[in-house]
């Protein structure tokens, strides 16, 4: 084992040791053992939780991917979330959208029927979401207080080039 391994390995146990033990996987420390530093990678990603997911765990999980060749995005995306709070909704583009790209868009929102606001997208199931579809997307605001009067159940609608709604289904504040 190389000393970059040697490296990976020890960012991502540092990443282990911060999940609670009534989160943590017999799976994510029996990889790291075989030093399947991939699969404890995607296993680090996926655990539920946000009270416990420090920018620290992510800023871990980031580096390692990076250390590793593998896209950090998700873990960079998920770093911010932990310290600005998570907004999923459910996003539906009307029929004369065009296409919506997964990741690197920032549409603009009316997020109170007469205010605009810009906020990044994460789709989560699939790369582009074609006109009248459906997915789950995740909202990264640039100016998180103009969005904190949101509730789930509210709907909020996105402008520009491809039109569409997205309803509320998670909110997570933002931590103290």
């Amino acid at each position: 084992m190389g000393r970059h391994d040697r490296e990976i390995g020890e960012l991502l146990r540092f990443a282990a040791g911060m999940v609670p033990p009534e989160v943590q996987s017999e799976d994510v420390l029996d990889h790291l053992d075989h030093e399947e530093w991939e699969l404890v990678l995607d296993l680090l990603g996926e655990f539920d939780g946000h009270t416990w997911q420090t920018p620290r765990y992510w800023a871990l999980l980031a580096e390692a991917a990076l250390q590793m060749g593998v896209d950090e995005a998700w873990f960079q995306w998920r770093c911010v979330e932990s310290i600005q709070g998570v907004l999923r909704v459910e996003l539906v583009l009307g029929r004369d959208a065009e296409p919506l790209q997964a990741r690197g868009e920032r549409p603009t929102w009316d997020v109170t029927g007469k205010h605009q606001r810009l906020a990044a997208l994460w789709i989560e199931s699939k790369p582009v979401l074609g006109p009248g579809e459906r997915a789950t997307a995740r909202l990264r605001p640039f100016v998180p207080p103009a969005w904190a009067h949101l509730i789930r159940g509210d709907v909020i609608t996105l402008q520009g080039r491809s039109p569409g709604t997205a309803t509320i289904i998670e909110r997570v504040p933002p931590r103290p």
